[in-house]
């Protein structure tokens, strides 16, 4: 089973970025095929330099497992645009791929479920 986890809200101000963590863990464990798609505000889960260690681990360190080259995590380029975030502003310490409105689209068809966040 393939599920699409949908964050779109910002990493700081809410628990959604960790609540996708424990469901792609989770997800991950039972071999459901996770994959996470940062659109909207949830693509600044990726920007660099925030300095993530005063709210606890470092986002590729939690990340590991869920986000593979086989599955790397999907990020919405329209919505680092629409934010001012070039794409030389992301993390690069996990697999990534940069996807429009087109990959979105795909990735969702693929999905078996579709988990907003």
């Amino acid at each position: 089973m393939r599920i699409l986890l949908w964050i779109r809200h910002p990493p700081y101000s809410t628990n959604h970025l960790a609540e996708a963590i424990r469901l792609g863990a989770m997800a991950s464990a039972l071999d459901l095929e996770p994959t996470c798609l940062f659109i909207g505000e949830g693509v600044r889960a990726w920007v660099r330099d925030q300095a993530p260690y005063l709210l606890g681990p470092p986002l590729a360190k939690m990340l590991q497992g869920i986000v593979t080259p086989s599955r790397p995590a999907l990020i919405h380029e329209p919505s680092l645009r629409r934010r001012g975030l070039s794409t030389s502003r992301i993390l690069e310490d996990l697999p990534t791929s940069l996807v429009g409105d087109e990959e979105v689209a795909e990735a969702l068809w693929q999905a078996d479920r579709v988990i907003p966040l």
